[in-house]
């Protein structure tokens, strides 16, 4: 017989820096807004019982599961609960490196919904942790199969009442979505984090297939060294024996520098993988799915476009959660509430007043203390107004150029090299670099004065480069940067495109927010005429962010990122790249912005 462990928990949860008692809900009288909830849900446990074990797949493949269900007294409820489960290709829980257990749970805010009975689970994905079979692609059909089947046994056991939910962040978010694309009968919500909806227009965003996609493959995260065995296999051979399969499966960076437009059919697939990997495809089935959307990003994250991009598009049930942090990160946020209020809502049916609030909730960056947190109806702002700077002369690896609204005379256009080898101007570790780093000595600078008032940037801010290049084409990326008095460089938000990419098309959505729309299949591609100015109109990714006064903002444009480790458009020798901002040329950054603009200096 599967032998289980049960584990105390504390008297308390952590939940963000507040500690919440057990008696605090069943005491205190109703509140529920976002971070908040109390008096809805009483805490009725303070145990929890696991077990794992394999799940065969219509296939035959087997998955690894673990399930944490209530327990009192060291033995499980009998009693039915809902079910809230991960899919993962990291492990569900494994040893690292200095002998600690690691459970992804605890990280993705789900275990203290056990104190208020549901049930949370974790399943290895096929090919991965100690799953059996290898992976074909990246989040594919059968991946998504895998995720229907899940559900719909969750769904049957004993211990379910039949309503699901999914949730999880980074590739977890992705699986979370693609669950959704299955319509499974008792999937009735989602919480993806930090993920994409259009593949392509998130790994290769503007054509150029770029950051963290291309990193190698890691042979414990992503092939399953020291990942913990399902209970019955008490010697680990099972897990053995899966882990061998693991090495058949698709490399992810060579998956995506096979497919370097959009229509493009994968040779390592036989198919147009981009098509079939990406959420956005199967849009009406997830409406169809009906299911509840609790859709959450950071600013500060390369999926932040994407999740804006997900909430404008379906008609679901759904919200939309934008923090002012890194990649799956939530800073003081109590997330954990946030997802017991959601679940609530969906999974038990309670009142408990989330579909009378306002759909978004963000978080502005350098926001003064108290008024961090903004709710609104719509993204992006209705209360936002575009402000245009122009660039302006007098640019070079070595000295800046002007940013304003009007610019005083001066050259009509300036050049630069392309550095294939970026350096990031502060010391980071690039294999997993989620944010870009500063590479303001690798390209060229346009600066505004200092600001003479807070300026609340609030929308996506779009580019007009006018650029021409001693080759037929060229990787553009641009940086949007506040820099502090002392010189001090931030990066509030960032772009890429490239130039035989800039044609633009209508875009498959229903709102697309206005932004150029760059479809990328190989009929788009339009290679530039050497030393002929041709025009670049690219979007850089969302923001809510002020700029303090006394700060400049500065515009950067460079030929390459440190991030990227596989150029298909290189050109030995490096070539020229000119800017051109002369009267019929005209190069300028269009912000979004709420309140007024004011910088020194000319024109303003």
């Amino acid at each position: 017989m599967m032998s289980t462990l049960t584990t105390t928990l504390r008297a308390t949860w952590a939940v963000g820096a507040l500690l919440l008692p057990l008696s605090l809900y069943a005491s205190e009288a109703k509140e529920s807004r976002p971070g908040v909830y109390r008096g809805y849900s009483e805490a009725r446990f303070s145990e929890w019982q696991k077990t794992s074990q394999y799940v065969s797949m219509s296939d035959g493949v087997k998955l690894a599961v673990d399930i944490y269900r209530p327990a009192v007294n060291g033995r499980a409820v009998d009693e039915k609960f809902p079910v809230v489960w991960i899919h993962t290709p990291y492990r569900r829980a494994y040893t690292d490196p200095k002998g600690t257990l690691v459970n992804p749970l605890e990280r993705l805010y789900l275990m203290p919904l056990l104190n208020h009975g549901y049930v949370v689970a974790a399943v290895d994905t096929r090919g991965r942790g100690a799953s059996f079979g290898a992976r074909r692609g990246f989040q594919d059909r059968t991946e998504a199969r895998d995720a229907y089947e899940m559900t719909e046994w969750f769904a049957k056991q004993p211990w379910s009442t039949g309503a699901i939910g999914v949730a999880g962040c980074s590739y977890l978010g992705g699986t979370t979505w693609h669950a959704a694309t299955m319509m499974a009968p008792h999937l009735k919500a989602i919480a993806p984090g930090c993920t994409d909806f259009d593949k392509y227009g998130f790994v290769s965003r503007g054509g150029i297939t770029a950051q963290f996609n291309t990193r190698p493959e890691n042979p414990g995260q992503d092939y399953g060294q020291g990942v913990v065995p399902v209970t019955a296999d008490i010697d680990g051979k099972q897990a053995a024996t899966a882990i061998d399969e693991h090495s058949k499966g698709t490399p992810m960076a060579e998956l995506w520098a096979g497919m370097r437009y959009r229509d493009d059919v994968s040779p390592l697939l036989g198919v147009p993988f981009w098509r079939e990997s990406s959420v956005a495809t199967y849009a009406k089935e997830i409406e169809r799915s009906g299911v509840g959307l609790f859709i959450w990003g950071n600013w500060l994250d390369e999926g932040s476009f994407e999740a804006t991009l997900a909430y404008n598009n379906l008609n679901n049930p759904r919200k939309l959660w934008m923090g002012e942090w890194g990649h799956c990160q939530v800073g003081d946020f109590p997330m954990a509430t946030e997802m017991h209020r959601f679940f609530d809502y969906f999974l038990k049916k309670i009142d408990n007043g989330w579909q009378r609030e306002a759909p978004i909730y963000y978080r502005t960056v350098n926001a003064p203390a108290g008024k961090e947190w903004s709710s609104t109806d719509q993204w992006p702002l209705a209360n936002a107004r575009n402000q245009t700077l122009h660039i302006g002369g007098g640019a070079s690896p070595g000295a800046t150029g002007q940013l304003a609204s009007m610019v005083a005379a001066g050259a009509a256009s300036d050049k630069f090299v392309v550095d294939y080898d970026p350096k990031c101007s502060e010391k980071v570790d690039l294999y997993f670099l989620m944010w870009p780093c500063g590479v303001d000595k690798h390209g060229l600078g346009y600066a505004t004065p200092p600001l003479t008032a807070d300026t609340h940037i609030a929308g996506h801010p779009i580019v007009d480069l006018w650029i021409s290049s001693t080759t037929d084409d060229a990787d553009v990326f641009v940086y949007l940067e506040d820099v502090a008095p002392e010189g001090t460089a931030s990066i509030v938000t960032h772009g890429r495109l490239r130039a035989s990419h800039r044609d633009e098309q209508p875009a498959p959505y229903r709102n697309f927010m206005g932004l150029p729309y760059h479809r990328g299949e190989r009929r788009d591609a339009k290679p530039l005429v050497p030393g002929t100015p041709a025009k670049l109109r690219l979007d850089l990714l969302p923001t809510s962010t002020i700029v303090k006064a006394g700060h400049r903002l500065r515009l950067t444009v460079a030929g390459a990122d440190p991030r990227q480790r596989s150029r298909n458009v290189k050109f030995d020798p490096p070539p020229t790249t000119t800017i051109h901002h002369d009267r019929e040329h005209a190069s300028q950054l269009t912000l979004p912005i709420v309140g007024a603009f004011a910088a020194e200096g000319p024109g303003e």
